[in-house]
C-alpha cells in the first residue's frame, strides 16, 4: 500500500472533484499509474477514500443542480432523476 502525504491526498480529491481520470492524477503526483489504479480499486486504501471523497461531492453538486432543475419543471431533468430513483430502489426496503 503506498503511503500519501497530506498534499498528495488532497491533490487526489481536488482531482477527482474535476472528474479528471485516476491514471493521470496518478502522474500529477508522481506515483506509478499502475499502482495506484490498482489501489484505487481496493477497499479501505488512503487512495480510494480521498478520490472518491472529490468524486462524492462532485456528484451529490450536479444532482442538486438537476432536482432543482427537475422541480422547476424541466423534463430531461426529471427523467434523470427518475433514473436515481430507480437506481436507488435496490437498496431499499419500503418504496
Amino acid at each position: 500500500m503506498m503511503n500519501l502525504t497530506q498534499q498528495q491526498s488532497d491533490e487526489i480529491e481536488k482531482m477527482a472533484y474535476r472528474l479528471i481520470p485516476p491514471g493521470l492524477i496518478a502522474i500529477n503526483i508522481g506515483v506509478d499509474e499502475t499502482d495506484f489504479t490498482q489501489e484505487l480499486r481496493t477497499p479501505g486504501t488512503e487512495i480510494r477514500a480521498a478520490f472518491y471523497r472529490g468524486h462524492l461531492r462532485q456528484m451529490v453538486e450536479v444532482r442538486e443542480v438537476i432536482i432543482k432543475s427537475a422541480v422547476n419543471g424541466s423534463n430531461p431533468a426529471q427523467q434523470e432523476l427518475i433514473k436515481f430513483f430507480k437506481s436507488q430502489q435496490q437498496y431499499l426496503e419500503y418504496e
